[in-house]
């Protein structure tokens, strides 16, 4: 994603996930009013037949606008929940390890299984190791070592705050608040060449009947 959204305080309208857009929603939003430019990508330009322009890397929303600090269910959010670690820890292995073992070993387990009703939510679904989730089958007897809860966005922000972040622009790294700038990781924009082009119109909307988004 290319730009970041701040509220009209100057706050990111979510950290958890940050609340960031590509450089269309960007425009189009800019060309609606609903937000005002407080940085540009100096290495960025679009163009169009009659409009050049940089894509804006920090826009700021025009009115207050109230943000659902819900967080939403998903693989990510379980892992961070549970610390990225094995909730069952039944194999020798896991056990050594104290349930820490790689993200790509990590999968999501239901502690009521599916085939005996569970449900797939916040309060039936942990995180776990492939080892032991095959482990468990779907005996309900092995239970976590602890039990899943519905997390509020304020738990999921502390933890997600340990992990490292990804941002386009360094200076984005001001409006994160006490993240540790050592986790703060920039990702360079490169050219990007695309089938049907994602120039814009006069208007602030994508165009696809051009070559490229041309960036300088």
């Amino acid at each position: 994603m290319d730009t970041l959204i701040l509220n009209k305080d100057g706050s990111p309208l979510s950290l958890v996930p940050l609340s960031v857009v590509n450089w269309q929603v960007a425009i189009r939003l800019l060309s609606l009013g609903k937000v005002k430019v407080l940085k540009d990508h100096e290495d960025w330009v679009v163009r169009s037949q009659k409009l050049e322009m940089f894509v804006p890397s920090i826009v700021i929303c025009t009115d207050y606008v109230k943000w659902n600090k819900r967080i939403k269910y998903s693989r990510t959010n379980v892992y961070l929940r549970d610390d990225f670690t094995c909730q069952l820890q039944t194999t020798s292995r896991c056990k050594e390890h104290h349930g820490k073992v790689k993200i790509a070993e990590l999968t999501l387990d239901h502690v009521v299984p599916r085939s005996k009703g569970g449900k797939t939510n916040w309060t039936n679904v942990i995180t776990a190791c492939k080892d032991c989730n095959a482990d468990k089958g779907n005996d309900h007897t092995i239970v976590p070592k602890k039990m899943p809860h519905k997390p509020t966005y304020y738990e999921i922000l502390a933890k997600r705050k340990k992990h490292p972040v990804r941002v386009r622009d360094l200076e984005w790294a001001y409006y994160l608040g006490d993240w540790d700038p050592s986790l703060v990781q920039v990702i360079p924009i490169k050219q990007q060449y695309h089938d049907h082009g994602e120039d814009i119109d006069d208007n602030g909307k994508e165009r696809k009947d051009l070559k490229k988004g041309k960036r300088s």
